[in-house]
């Protein structure tokens, strides 16, 4: 692989993303400190409801910016034109977004685990920890499943279609977690219980962003047109 083709790939997207990120982040980090501001359940289900959204947006924005916009602007068959390879622009596009995304994912979601555990006065923040952490993948497993429909599919409608269905996929499953003794027992506690339940979810949603990242690779190594 060609480090000296992706290296500027990855910073031309880089370059793109880093005002429309930090438009997302900063609101989204300041949400996540609204529990150390403001007490109240209220404030701290509000947090993490805009933290999330933040999030979301942050990723669904560079993945529309810096995949699906290449297509409709023609810019991809020049790219595919230059001396590179179908791995080296996969590995280049998955790089810069799962970067991109990856720093507002990791700093929001430590920021709102940080506050969940120092709120003090805040049982619900306590025992919900877990339903938390399991939020906060689910974001990143969202993402992913677009990210690989944008770079599979390099289709405007699917990208739309991608985040729709997997935003409400989402509160399904989440309904569904919620609902699961081992959740539901344990989410109003004064501390946190990390269930097998818990466990075994959060390591099925991470198991399943690595099986969606090895079928995007998989998928784009069988294609043979770009224009």
């Amino acid at each position: 692989m060609n480090r000296s083709i992706i290296q500027p790939l990855v910073v031309k997207d880089f370059e793109i993303m880093k005002t429309p990120v930090l438009c997302w982040w900063a609101p989204g980090l300041l949400a996540a400190v609204l529990p150390w501001l403001f007490d109240g359940w209220r404030v701290f289900l509000a947090s993490l409801i805009l933290s999330v959204s933040a999030m979301a947006g942050a990723g669904f924005h560079s993945v529309m910016q810096t995949v699906v916009e290449e297509r409709r602007e023609k810019t991809l068959p020049f790219i595919m034109s230059l001396p590179i390879t179908v791995r080296e622009y996969t590995s280049a596009k998955l790089i810069a977004n799962l970067t991109i995304f990856g720093v507002v994912w990791v700093t929001l979601s430590a920021t709102s685990l940080v506050v969940a555990v120092a709120t003090a006065d805040s049982p619900l923040a306590k025992g919900a920890i877990p339903f938390i952490t399991i939020v906060l993948v689910g974001i990143l497993l969202a993402y992913t499943i677009v990210l690989a429909t944008s770079l599979v599919g390099e289709s405007i409608g699917l990208a739309i279609t991608a985040i729709v269905v997997a935003n409400i996929a989402t509160q399904i499953f989440l309904w569904w977690v919620v609902s699961l003794d081992g959740i539901r027992s344990t989410i109003e506690g004064s501390v946190a219980v990390w269930s097998s339940t818990a466990f075994t979810i959060i390591g099925g949603q991470l198991l399943a962003v690595l099986v969606l990242l090895w079928l995007t690779f998989v998928l784009q190594a069988r294609k043979r047109d770009f224009i």
